[in-house]
């Protein structure tokens, strides 16, 4: 008996048959492509990269699944059915245009990008069957292949789509389901998180595995008010975020530059510069010199993951920087109004002494006038929040846009905006052409702007 409890002897399938059918069920698309037939009427098949194809009906890049339209000269088509109990207990078939192999079911698809496995090689674009017309899933070479439930969703949705919190998780134990932020993206509007915040759940959902968390994510509605529990340190947070689309992870580029249309070599040269946007100021052939107080110049990415990886760790370390100042100021804020209310009830008590004389009278409304002044002014309470006199290098509020033309090392920089003159007085500029406050800016990065080399000369470009 082997360990599927079968005997030795058993007699073997010839799935010759199953060969035949899938090139009467299959169409060639060019260049060694092919895409299989659906009984739902669909023809869809799997590319890493998107194919250049005139009937192309919708294309999923960041799993690589798409469909076109057309027509199989046949009256045969697939039955994509789950892998259930018969599927497990026999013996299957991976079938492709180059014939078919038997073998068994693995396990099952984890993630978008981490296939079901078969024991034997798979075709890409091939299947994996057992009665020839009945299939399991859709090969992507390897040994691997994906299931139903992630060819549903695509062929579900008119066009693909994916939810996005502003986060990338990174699985901190499986056996206990642990989910911990890896990176976090500081363009994404009023993102909460910072690195080291420990999943707990998401809209009271608990992911048991990453394949649960990746899809509970992905299905995200835009817009959609999330409720995340986290633990950051000691602390239980709930946070509420909107979800919005994702641009960029699995087969797709993931710097957090997606979004913007912005591309950049690995040598850190933009290649293409968008239109509109924060990063609008940017042009084809500028050389990135620092983002903030960061020299970029000591960064040697050999390949476009090694140069994402380092992008994302930037912004990262951008973003947890933000929080941190967030959280700050919120204290600051509540220890203000608590300072005011202290006083506001020190003023009530002076308002209502009741004096016998009246120089005394007099003594005590001068008192509560003076006390009045003092609860409506902003007054110092200890513990201020960081300022531009008082920050450190590498502290959140010295990557404001005034903190950082001021305080630049390069002595040959001026800003794109030429906001300040050779004595570092502020020149009057039309509303639209001022920097932004911090509040105005955290929706796409806050504190953040780029030293670039533009034809010998360098600029200090701020997000808009």
């Amino acid at each position: 008996m082997d360990l599927y409890g079968k005997s030795k002897t058993e007699e073997k399938i010839d799935y010759a048959h199953c060969a035949a059918y899938y090139r009467q069920t299959s169409l060639h698309l060019g260049k060694g492509l092919y895409a299989i037939k659906l009984k739902s009427g669909e023809i869809i098949g799997y590319s890493p990269v998107r194919p250049r194809l005139k009937n192309l009906v919708k294309y999923d890049p960041f799993t690589g699944l798409f469909q076109v339209s057309g027509r199989v000269d046949s009256r045969y088509a697939y039955e994509l059915s789950d892998i259930d109990d018969y599927a497990l207990s026999r013996e299957l078939a991976s079938v492709g245009i180059n014939g078919a192999k038997p073998g068994r079911f693995q396990t099952h698809q984890a993630g978008f990008l981490q296939y079901a496995e078969f024991s034997t090689p798979t075709q890409k674009n091939g299947v994996i069957s057992n009665i020839c017309y009945r299939i399991y899933g859709l090969s992507v070479g390897g040994n691997g292949f994906i299931e139903k439930s992630y060819i549903d969703r695509f062929l579900a949705q008119k066009q693909p789509y994916y939810g996005d919190i502003g986060v990338r998780f990174d699985v901190s134990s499986a056996e206990n389901a642990t989910f911990v932020v890896q990176f976090s993206d500081p363009f994404f509007p009023s993102n909460p998180f910072k690195r080291g915040d420990v999943l707990i759940s998401i809209n009271d959902v608990a992911p048991k595995d990453w394949g649960e968390l990746e899809l509970i994510i992905a299905n995200l509605e835009p817009d959609e008010l999330v409720q995340v529990k986290i633990k950051r340190g000691e602390n239980i947070k709930n946070i509420k975020v909107k979800a919005k689309k994702r641009y960029g992870g699995m087969l797709l580029a993931d710097s957090f530059l997606e979004r913007f249309n912005l591309v950049i070599s690995n040598d850190l040269v933009v290649q293409k510069a968008p239109c509109k946007g924060p990063f609008s100021k940017l042009k084809k052939g500028d050389r990135i010199l620092f983002i903030n107080d960061i020299d970029m110049r000591h960064f040697k990415p050999r390949n476009t993951t090694e140069r994402n990886h380092l992008l994302r760790e930037l912004f990262t370390r951008i973003q947890d920087d933000q929080v941190d100042f967030l959280e700050q100021k919120i204290i600051y804020e509540a220890e203000k109004e608590a300072t005011k209310r202290r006083n506001a009830d020190i003023l009530e008590q002076f308002q209502s002494k009741e004096v016998k004389k009246e120089r005394h009278n007099d003594f005590y409304y001068k008192m509560a006038d003076n006390m009045r002044s003092f609860a409506s002014s902003d007054v110092a309470i200890g513990t201020n929040i960081t300022n531009n006199q008082t920050s450190k290098k590498g502290d959140l509020h010295s990557f404001s846009g005034d903190g950082i033309l001021r305080d630049s090392d390069t002595q040959s920089m001026r800003t794109i905006y030429d906001i300040y003159d050779s004595g570092n007085k502020r020149v009057k500029k039309p509303e639209k052409e001022r920097i932004k406050e911090y509040e105005a800016l955290v929706e796409y990065g806050g504190q953040m702007n780029f030293l670039i080399d533009r034809q010998g000369f360098q600029f200090r470009v701020p997000l808009e």
